[in-house]
């Protein structure tokens, strides 16, 4: 992932955030797409089953900042419809 400059660990209060209802077919890298728009992205975990590597639906994002993490919340939590 791309780290603001001379970082390359998040910052000590920053929040790893579980998100839900994403679409099956988006991978880490369109879920990034859409997160950096609230700052730089550490993280990107996209759930999968164990046994067809296929999505869950859901992920883990961490932020370098809490407050982009806050930012992000605010302005997706039940706002925002992915399409799929």
């Amino acid at each position: 992932m791309n780290s603001p400059v001379g970082k390359d660990q998040p910052d000590p209060d920053a929040i790893k955030m579980f998100v839900g209802q994403i679409p099956r077919s988006w991978d880490e890298s369109d879920l990034k797409k859409m997160f950096e728009d609230f700052g730089p992205v550490y993280q990107i975990n996209v759930l999968r089953d164990k046994a067809t590597g296929t999505s869950r639906g859901c992920c883990f994002v961490t932020f370098y900042t809490r407050k982009s993490a806050l930012d992000a919340q605010n302005d997706l939590h039940n706002m925002k419809t992915l399409p799929g």
